[in-house]
């Protein structure tokens, strides 16, 4: 029926490669992303738990004990940049809301009246 030299083999998937960014493949980019967002898990994980600690600290600080500590914190904080801050505001934020819907308005407002923050 084809005799002309003309046939048709139907869509060509086998042969063709989904190209991302760059000319990657589609298993490559894949690849590359996960490797991007397991990295952006470990710095944020970090971040908040490093977060965490010094809001812990702010809370504590009737103790004599974390003074010393919360007073170090302070003294790395004023060479923090402007995206540094813009962080630690939306995580305190965030942590607010976190302890307000926990009932803990006693501590979100210890927490949002220190200065340490």
């Amino acid at each position: 029926m084809f005799g002309d030299g003309e046939h048709d083999d139907g869509p060509r998937v086998h042969q063709q490669r989904s190209e991302g960014p760059g000319g990657q493949s589609a298993q490559q980019h894949q690849t590359h992303l996960d490797s991007i967002f397991m990295l952006l898990e470990e710095n944020i994980v970090t971040f908040v738990k490093n977060e965490l600690k010094k809001i812990q600290t702010v809370l504590t600080s009737d103790y004599p004990e974390c003074l010393e500590s919360q007073r170090e914190d302070e003294e790395v904080l004023d060479g923090e940049d402007e995206e540094q801050r813009s962080s630690r505001e939306a995580f305190l934020n965030i942590s607010l809301h976190f302890l307000r819907s926990m009932k803990q308005e006693e501590l979100a407002e210890r927490l949002q009246s220190s200065k340490s923050i």
